[in-house]
């Protein structure tokens, strides 16, 4: 009988650390950036969007890289077409590929 209580305690206490595991995920989920479920980047601007408007829009982009972009499009003016985002340090062909269809410069 001690047995079977102690089992059913201890399965009681990992269903509730199971729970409390799956509220914590779907509450950490709510708080996350949303692009990372996206099947599609969201379309942006490159010559208008702030850092972090770049950060939740593209797919591989956070912030660091994002104002990167900023940075580079401050200094160097505005970008010509969407490929010329590939100048930015920490864009390469992967990224552009990912998101080439959501990159606009007008």
């Amino acid at each position: 009988m001690k047995t079977q209580i102690r089992l059913f305690v201890l399965l009681l206490a990992g269903l509730v650390a199971l729970t409390g595991n799956l509220a914590m995920a779907d509450e950490m989920m709510d708080k996350s950036s949303v692009k990372a479920m996206l099947l599609e980047p969201m379309a942006v601007n490159i010559n208008t969007a702030s850092a972090e408007d770049m950060a939740q829009s593209l797919k591989g982009i956070g912030v660091k890289t994002a104002q990167a972009i900023v940075a580079y499009r401050d200094s160097e003016g505005l970008f010509e077409s969407p490929e010329s985002i590939m100048q930015v340090k920490g864009i390469g062909d992967f990224t552009y590929e990912a998101n080439k269809d959501a990159i606009m410069v007008e």
